[in-house]
């Protein structure tokens, strides 16, 4: 699940390593190197669960004071000088350090403005994800459907002149024969809440397909477009073809690309589809309006209109890679994303709080944990079995 960086600590001096390196930190003695090797260990959890087991637990406390110099950086940078004009609101500055998600080792954490771990409990039955996330069906042209769960590897059926086959947990892969031949039928892949499917269509095109998603494709690109459609989040690495455009069509909007990486959100319940491109280029169309994509941009569309702004597309795509990532994310729309991911349904109770919320979290932790890390002043978090209730 997590892609682990070595950065020179090997053979059985890793601890040693990172240890002297938060020392000298402390100390005020690290040069700028070792400040941007012990930065890119904070900034990636996985590696600080590999390599933080050995630490004793002063070792890790101060690891963590580390973590929050880092946090009192971020928001020193943000606060406003009386010589500049302040653009973004006070709640950015603000939302910075409102939650701070690290794993180090086992340890979750939640640090606050004043740097005191938080110790509020969510309140209710203690339950957690099924880390068998490979949750999907798929329906075939003439009606029958495959549970993916549990499904054995090797060929699920065929098509014409078009094989379906299992490859491994969590992906399926189109083979044709001859992609011009045949009558055009449609399948689709429908992913349950909690599930994630990889899928490999008949021209080579990899889409991994987010929770509570579906995408309907042909089982043979026979025509001049390669048309599918989708509903809820997938990410795309379309394979080249200049002579064939690529289609995604969703609700809201039509994305036209020739060979690209790219992100689509287009859930029913969220009310801004975004497009995010991370390679080549893709145009955005909506009734009339267009916009192309270089990489590193969004495409936010409401209503009839197209918003596109330069973004860090990780946040994007972190679902992708086994995380939950927050920038200064309203509630209610981290709650939509633990709902798909856990099956839970969520209600408010009283007032949305306006609090705001950044940060990072592996989605294979427990709801629980996930939960006791978005409980602040203005959140009130209680469960029973399925149920959350959010309130003030």
């Amino acid at each position: 699940m997590y892609d682990y960086i070595d950065m020179g600590m090997h053979q059985g001096n890793s601890d040693e390593r990172i240890i002297l390196l938060i020392n000298k930190l402390n100390k005020g003695t690290a040069s700028e190197s070792e400040r941007r090797e012990i930065d890119e260990w904070y900034d990636h959890p996985a590696s600080a669960a590999k390599y933080g087991d050995g630490m004793s637990l002063s070792q890790k406390t101060r690891a963590k004071d580390r973590i929050f110099q880092h946090i009192n950086a971020q928001i020193d940078l943000h606060r406003p000088s009386p010589h500049r004009r302040v653009s973004f609101p006070l709640i950015r500055s603000m939302s910075i350090a409102a939650v701070l998600l690290l794993i180090i080792g086992a340890g979750l954490f939640y640090f606050n403005p004043k740097g005191k771990q938080s110790t509020s409990e969510v309140q209710g039955t203690s339950y957690g994800v099924n880390h068998n996330t490979s949750k999907a069906f798929l329906t075939l042209a003439s009606g029958r459907q495959i549970v993916l769960t549990g499904a054995k590897n090797g060929m699920l059926a065929s098509q014409g002149s078009v094989t379906i086959n299992k490859k491994t947990s969590g992906q399926i892969v189109y083979r044709a024969d001859d992609q011009k031949t045949g009558a055009t039928e449609f399948n689709s892949m429908t992913t349950m809440r909690g599930g994630e499917y990889r899928l490999t269509l008949a021209d080579g095109t990899n889409v991994w397909l987010n929770a509570a998603s579906s995408l309907r494709y042909p089982t043979i690109f026979s025509g001049k477009n390669r048309e599918v459609e989708l509903s809820g989040e997938a990410y795309f690495e379309v394979a080249h073809d200049a002579t064939h455009p690529f289609r995604v069509i969703t609700k809201k909007q039509t994305i036209e690309v020739l060979g690209t990486h790219f992100n689509i959100n287009a859930y029913d319940k969220e009310l801004v589809s975004k497009t995010t491109l991370l390679q080549g280029a893709v145009r955005v169309m909506v009734r009339g309006a267009s916009r192309t994509l270089k990489p590193g941009q969004q495409a936010a569309v409401t209503l009839n209109k197209i918003n596109l702004e330069n973004v860090d597309v990780r946040e994007a795509v972190a679902w992708k890679d086994g995380f939950f990532e927050f920038t200064d994310t309203d509630i209610q729309t981290i709650m939509r994303q633990i709902s798909r991911w856990y099956d839970v349904d969520v209600v408010y109770d009283g007032k949305i709080t306006g609090e705001t919320f950044t940060g990072r979290v592996s989605k294979f932790l427990s709801v629980n944990q996930v939960l006791k890390l978005v409980q602040s002043p203005g959140v009130h978090i209680t469960y029973e079995g399925r149920r959350i209730m959010v309130k003030e």
